[in-house]
């Protein structure tokens, strides 16, 4: 459980360290009580950070030095891409923390000065990424002088990441070829590497196109199907993949998966896209 004081410690340690220029809480623990995506008493805390000194954190001695017990620690590329991650495990809860070098907020600062048009395109990735991240909230607990205003101006005037139609079409196009490569695999004799493709690439495509479909709907949204369960979503079943490393099973889940795709590509893109015929290349051996 994380109702320990594992946020507070790491907050009265930034406030401390003056390399820490900015730390900004995000995620769950940001949004108020009772809203969706609220923190429950399992939530870990998720903090973006900017240092001066970003090797500082390459290790976990910092956190020793809080008195907290590090069971694992691990510094890896954040889900979003531009940026490292800190992920670890402790006897006080659990951390994610992204390390945004200070250097590149200023770069930042001095690019959102200027017209949008004018906005180098190499820094649009990392102005994406912060755009959606503090679209579900965030809360500025050191460096709001400084650094607070140019968040503001991220946060309304840079659009979070999402699928345009052609994004759409592209992703249907690639689940129609890794679910003949999928069902290819169960031919072969291939079970676990079939049931890994089946979650890996096709139920990903699935839950991605189903994210956008929920903010298109102008609804709440968590990416990687983070609490559908309790969103009331009525296609949340409909993208659950049941599929044990066995044929039968395999054989069942595949036309299970395309037909939910086959639905939320209609309802994104309508006639603009079609299911392609596939009948003649016997899938499963029919």
């Amino acid at each position: 459980m994380n109702g320990g004081d594992l946020g507070e410690r790491i907050e009265a340690w930034a406030r401390r360290e003056v390399h820490v220029e900015l730390l900004v809480a995000i995620g769950s623990r940001v949004r108020a009580p009772g809203a969706d995506g609220a923190a429950d008493c399992r939530s870990d805390w998720d903090f973006q950070l900017a240092s001066s000194r970003p090797e500082i954190l390459d290790r976990s001695t910092w956190l020793s030095a809080l008195g907290v017990e590090v069971h694992a620690y691990a510094v890896r590329i954040g889900r979003l891409g531009s940026s490292a991650k800190i992920s670890a495990v402790t006897d006080r809860g659990e951390l994610d923390l992204v390390i945004l070098p200070a250097e590149a907020l200023r770069v930042l600062t001095a690019a959102m000065s200027r017209p949008s048009s004018t906005w180098p395109p190499q820094l649009l990735p990392a102005l994406t990424d912060l755009a959606t991240v503090l679209a579900g909230g965030y809360r500025v607990l050191k460096g709001e002088a400084s650094h607070g205003a140019l968040l503001a101006r991220i946060a309304s005037e840079v659009p979070m990441a999402r699928l345009d139609d052609a994004a759409v079409r592209l992703e249907a196009d690639g689940f129609v070829c890794d679910y003949v490569s999928t069902w290819r695999k169960v031919e072969r004799g291939e079970w676990i590497a079939a049931q890994r493709w089946l979650h890996h690439q096709l139920a990903e495509v699935n839950l991605r196109l189903l994210h956008e479909l929920r903010l298109r709907r102008g609804e709440a949204s968590f990416p990687d199907g983070r609490r559908l369960e309790f969103l009331a979503e009525p296609l949340a079943d409909e993208v659950k993949v049941r599929a044990m490393p066995e044929a039968e099973s395999l054989r069942a889940a595949l036309p299970r998966c395309a037909a939910a795709h086959r639905r939320l590509v209609a309802a994104l893109l309508g006639d603009a896209w079609r299911w392609p015929e596939l009948s003649g290349l016997r899938l499963g051996g029919e």
